[in-house]
């Protein structure tokens, strides 16, 4: 049993505003706790805001809010630089859309000069359009914040409780504070004090403050005090993939109008794009599951604002509850009498006024006569920098020099190294779960949502791998053949960048042809890619003529590649183009060997960091599949969730346990994977389901294959026609609800795991920070028959072309690949003819998707998001019909042959051809 402790002050809330308090207070000699429910600091609405660093422009004059804003203002900038927190002033900018709008603007100039913030401005449509071209059209006019920015909702909060754990606070987790009282023990001579107790304890201290946010009005009701009441004011955004920065520019912000506040679009310190929020207000203050509804409005408002910008693939999506009540203004009161301060309804703008407010806790404590006597010194912290504008860890040579785990990239859509990991469990309030390493380091939090890192996260955070798991994990920079000094740069024929079936099999092809130097950079411990995942057969029919499991067909490709002599860098991160040589590599055109020069590329590994410069590049980074948040899919976010490259990592490369009853979302081929991979874990499969009338599971064509998989697949029940509206569960997946199509009806599914699966995204970016064109952001590059993309020099092959394809499939595109640039680097041509192949729904892509007039056309492939019948394949380029052929069924979800003898026909002076289905 604890022994008895008396604290001076209890903190109730480990929020912003309460390790904000707890901060400040810990300067002085006194004896603090900081009490929180959750299992981590910064877990209410602190780490679901908007992230914006609020000037107070906008909030009522002569009020509290007001104030205290525009004192914390300066000290925010302050503390963010001290603690190394990330922020970018970025300005905010006020759209007027309406005449009622622009109407408004001139009583928002005075009330931001009335509150001090006397650089705001109203501008024309002509500066609006100027700062923000990208915005739709119509805009009448708006007003400019100069003072907005962004900053870290994750790292404030943590800051703060970490400069007050290390200046002596004590930090109690999962306390949840069920009752206050007087206590009057003989123990103690000063019998005045206060039990506060929860299921996990009971804390003694002469003060309370109330920062509890949500449950501010209830702690306040221990106190006799019903001056408030707090209503949840839930907020849903949505998250969109930091290649959609460059569309934003400032904080779009709202004009607040007497029937509407809109909602904002903003840039975030993590190079995403911000769009929200919603304003829903609910009984059930724990209801931070998104809706569909909420969503769909937020679709709805930013098409309005950024058309562009629902273009882009989402990243995340969530929602927060905001601590309204029937108050304008912050419910901060001192009851000296009763040894209490009540800090409540402190709304969204919490974060950015948290400093301020502590400051005035502090003037309200001496007000009630509390002796603060300051310590003599107060030690300083520094935290990770997890915004991107400024160094990351994998960026710093230094760092990797010191510690190479720094170098070792664990999380790829974020670039969390090991050493970050490491750091974050090791840090005075350490991480204990997969969601307080997202906070603490972004790892989890981008585009894949742990496709590729979730399971090793998992398996850092176990006790069953520990330290261990960082050994296996890391490794070196390892070189099939010779090693380089990483602080020079590497010179390469071809750099081939990925190291699954296409890189592989291009590489083995360019050694065959006679290529001697020939670099393959592979991102992840071993090479092999996707199959070396997948422990079932179905492998090497087309390219190595016989049927092999996947885990044997990566190693047999790796096999071939060290008999070879080639070179493989496994754990090398491929981070960018060298950026004096971005938009255009090279000049277009027909140059000669000598003029072409290199392209160069930077990387890091555990090793350190440099420039690899290669005569040609071969992308051929892979496929990931659409996340769970990027397919829209409402609910709350609870671990469970999976998509099958995660489900996979979990079972068959860290065997670690995933759960006992599953449904798997989606029924393509892949999801007979799925299904031997839960039967291989010993998770019974709920159910299948598809939103289309009927499954997609297309077996082998090989009989061995074609058996074991009708045996698999008589195993798991297919629910058609059904869509997933709703996922519950707010620690763990509890079930989910699907909707009939059909019928309307909604019929709950209990199972403790999901698997999301297909709907294939290929792993682009790259390529676009490269400026290689990808026709649409979600697509891949636009290449011709022979692999060439549109920057000179720059090839692309395999499943980064359009999502998915089976593994020897892509092997032959990266021979194929190989052939076209053995031929380039032998002084051929670069076209600069390109004409574009377009397509519409249902088809989703075809490739190749460029026609160039000096190469030979054999065929295409497309693929059909939806089952048709007895409709006709169309070509055409204008008003012409190229090619023409009726389908009795269209299949979907499945790669689909075109023979390519119509490309004679098409005129390259004209404009793009178009890939239709007619009735």
């Amino acid at each position: 049993m604890e022994p008895y402790r008396l604290f001076d002050v209890a903190i109730i809330g480990a929020g912003a505003v309460g390790c904000a308090i707890a901060r400040e207070l810990s300067r002085y000699d006194l004896k603090i706790v900081l009490l929180e429910s959750n299992p981590d600091v910064g877990m209410g609405t602190s780490k679901a805001s908007t992230a914006i660093w609020h000037t107070g422009f906008d909030a009522k004059p002569g009020s509290l809010e007001a104030t205290l804003m525009r004192r914390s203002y300066p000290l925010m900038e302050e503390f963010m630089k001290e603690v190394g927190s990330p922020f970018e002033r970025i300005g905010g900018l006020l759209i007027a859309w309406n005449q009622e709008q622009l109407d408004t603007l001139p009583t928002l100039l005075e009330k931001a000069h009335t509150n001090g913030v006397t650089d705001v401005h109203l501008i024309s449509k002509e500066e609006v359009y100027q700062r923000e071209p990208h915005l739709r059209e119509g805009a009448l006019g708006g007003m400019f914040v100069p003072g907005e920015g962004i900053l870290c909702t994750f790292t404030i909060p943590l800051a703060c409780a970490t400069q007050a754990v290390v200046n002596g606070v004590e930090l109690k987790v999962n306390f949840r504070v069920e009752k206050i009282e007087r206590s009057s023990e003989d123990r103690m001579q000063n019998a005045d004090r206060y039990a506060v107790s929860s299921n996990n304890g009971t804390v003694y201290a002469r003060w309370v403050i109330n920062a509890a946010g949500l449950y501010s009005d209830e702690i306040n009701d221990f106190f006799g005090h019903g001056n408030f009441k707090v209503t949840p004011r839930r907020g849903e955004l949505i998250v969109y993939d930091k290649l959609s920065r460059r569309l934003v520019n400032h904080v779009l912000l709202p004009v607040p109008t007497a029937t509407t506040k809109g909602v904002l679009i903003s840039p975030t310190v993590y190079g995403n794009v911000l769009l929200g929020p919603t304003a829903e207000d609910l009984p059930d203050k724990t209801a931070t599951n998104t809706s569909e509804n909420g969503l769909s409005s937020l679709l709805e408002k930013g098409r309005k604002i950024l058309p562009r910008l629902l273009n882009e693939e989402i990243t995340a999506t969530y929602a927060g509850l905001r601590a309204a009540t029937e108050h304008s203004d912050y419910q901060i009161a001192l009851h000296a009498e009763q040894r209490y301060i009540c800090v409540g309804g402190i709304r969204s703008t919490g974060i950015s006024a948290s400093l301020g407010i502590a400051e005035y806790v502090i003037v309200l404590l001496k007000e009630a006569g509390v002796e603060l006597k300051r310590k003599p010194e107060f030690r300083p912290i520094k935290m990770p920098n997890i915004g991107e504008s400024f160094p990351r860890p994998y960026q710093r040579a230094e760092l990797i020099a010191e510690n190479s785990a720094y170098g070792k990239i664990v999380c790829h859509c974020e670039r969390v190294s090991l050493g970050e990991l490491n750091d974050a469990i090791e840090s005075p309030i350490p991480a204990k779960t997969p969601d307080a390493l997202r906070r603490r380091t972004r790892a989890m939090q981008g585009r894949c949502q742990g496709f590729n890192c979730a399971a090793s996260i998992s398996a850092v955070l176990s006790d069953q791998w520990g330290r261990r798991m960082s050994s296996i994990i890391i490794g070196e920079t390892v070189w099939t053949q010779r090693s380089f000094h990483q602080r020079d740069v590497i010179q390469a024929d071809v750099l081939v960048v990925g190291a699954g079936p296409a890189g592989l099999a291009a590489a083995l092809e360019l050694k065959r042809l006679g290529i001697g130097n020939i670099l393959v950079a592979e991102r992840e411990s071993e090479a092999g890619g996707i199959p070396r995942l997948c422990g079932h057969i179905g492998f090497g029919l087309r390219d190595l003529h016989r049927v092999m499991t996947g885990p044997a067909y990566a190693r047999k490709y790796r096999e071939m590649a060290e008999d070879a002599g080639i070179q493989i860098a496994t754990n090398m991160t491929i981070t960018g183009w060298d950026s004096t040589l971005t938009p255009a590599l090279y000049p277009k055109g027909h140059a000669s060997r000598k003029e072409r020069g290199y392209v160069p590329l930077s990387y890091t590994s555990p090793d350190g960091i440099g420039t690899i410069d290669a005569k040609s590049v071969l992308l051929a980074t892979g496929v990931r599949e659409r996340p769970r948040a990027a397919r829209l899919i409402p609910g709350h976010r609870p671990q469970g969730v999976f998509t099958t490259g995660s489900l996979q990592r979990f079972v068959f490369e860290y065997d670690l346990p995933v759960g006992k009853r599953a449904v798997i979302v989606g029924a393509e081929t892949v999801s007979l994977s799925v299904v031997t991979t839960l039967l291989h874990a010993g998770v019974k499969v709920a159910g299948i389901v598809t939103e289309l009338p009927s499954h997609q599971l297309y077996l082998p064509i090989f009989l061995p294959a074609k058996v074991f998989y009708a045996d698999i697949l008589a195993r798991a029940k297919i629910l058609a026609n059904r869509k997933v509206v709703n996922i519950i569960g707010k620690t763990r997946v509890e079930g989910i609800e699907t909707r009939d199509s059909i019928t309307g009806n909604v019929e709950f599914i209990e199972c403790d795991t999901v698997i999301f699966t297909g709907d294939w995204i290929p792993e682009n970016e790259l390529a676009r920070r490269g400026d290689v064109e990808t026709g649409k952001p979600s697509l891949g590059p636009q290449v011709d028959a022979a692999f060439r993309t549109s920057q000179t020099g720059v090839f692309a092959a395999g499943n980064l072309l359009r999502g998915v394809e089976t593994a020897d499939w892509a092997a032959l595109e990266g021979r194929a690949s190989a052939r076209s640039m053995a031929r380039w680097l032998e002084n051929a041509q670069w076209s600069v003819s390109r004409l574009e192949i377009q397509t519409e729904a249902p088809v989703s892509w075809i490739c190749p998707n460029v026609l160039s007039p000096d190469v030979r056309f054999d065929g295409f492939r497309f693929w059909s998001k939806e089952f048709r019948k007895n409709v006709a394949l169309q070509l055409k380029q204008g008003g012409r019909v190229l090619y023409e052929k009726r389908v009795g069924w269209l299949k979907a979800n499945v790669a689909l042959n075109l023979a390519g003898g119509w490309v004679e026909k098409v005129d390259y002076e004209e404009e793009p051809v178009k890939l239709v289905i007619q009735p």
